[in-house]
């Protein structure tokens, strides 16, 4: 139950992160996902500086990994939000649950029954549904470059997904996130000043709530893969795609289908059904 309690967290933080991004469209995606991880380290830093925490580090190379491909993710996650939409770009980006699930099986030895890919399976489903909204079949035909890079986003964030888990085994929650962020703003430092532009008041109030919600949704991810497989947490990781529908609808005024309301449902289900299997086997 902690797991999921942490994993609903964490989905909520990320709706209102990408809301603020959509918002922040008008700034470049590497000064915003630069911003993201200074926050967050400076967040951390904070934190260790007053004892609330301690960071300690084991497995160096594999925090490195982590950072790295995590904050690939991150930063094609913040360009697909800003160039296809908080929904499209979202959907797309968290497709990574079946790179995780599939590579889980290989480097961790995992198993998944057949609830768990009966669940992967009704989940893709209802993506697909979701991914259908306001455009039919003919978004398939514009799998576009952004559309790539969302998945090549999506593929990163599988890796680093897999890579949290196994490093559960060594170090603390902090540390993970540490590594992250510190990688990440050495991936983007360069490119988020190659072209000056004054940020403002408005822009940086928004870089600031950016970096606070996915700090919060990350570490409480995060900690949530402490109590749940990489298969049930990727699952759980997919109410963030439907929360971002009803924000779209809600805040941006988006129409959301029928076929969107079924989608979101057939998610939602799978995700509370693979959780309860989860908790009662373990």
């Amino acid at each position: 139950m902690k797991g999921l309690v942490l994993m609903g967290g964490s989905a909520g933080a990320f709706c209102v992160m990408a809301s603020l991004i959509k918002y922040a469209s008008f700034l470049d995606p590497y000064r915003t996902t630069l911003f993201r991880f200074v926050i967050g380290l400076g967040l951390l830093g904070v934190a260790a500086l007053f004892g609330k925490l301690k960071l300690h580090f084991v497995n160096g190379w594999l925090l490195f990994f982590r950072g790295l491909t995590g904050g690939a993710g991150v930063f094609f996650l913040f360009l697909s939000i800003m160039k296809l939409g908080i929904a499209k770009g979202t959907i797309i980006s968290y497709s990574y649950p079946i790179f995780a699930s599939i590579m889980s099986v290989i480097f961790l030895k995992e198993r998944i029954g057949v609830l768990k890919w009966g669940a992967i399976a009704i989940a893709l489903v209802g993506i697909s549904l979701l991914k259908s909204e306001g455009e039919g079949m003919t978004m398939f035909a514009k799998f576009g470059k952004y559309e790539a890079l969302a998945l090549v986003g999506a593929l990163c964030s599988g890796i680093a997904v897999v890579s949290i888990k196994r490093l559960h085994e060594t170090d603390s929650t902090y540390a993970i996130f540490f590594a992250q962020c510190v990688v990440g703003l050495w991936l983007m430092i360069i490119p988020a000043n190659l072209v000056p532009r004054a940020i403002g008041y408005a822009g940086g109030i928004l870089l600031l709530g950016i970096g606070i919600f996915a700090t919060v949704g990350q570490l409480l991810m995060t900690e949530g893969y402490r109590y749940l497989s990489v298969t049930s947490g990727s699952l759980l990781s997919m109410l963030v795609p439907v929360l971002n529908f009803f924000a779209g609808m809600l805040v941006f005024h988006e129409h959301l289908s029928l076929g969107a309301i079924i989608g979101s449902i057939l998610i939602i289900t799978s995700c509370v059904a693979v959780t309860v299997n989860q908790e009662n086997s373990g």
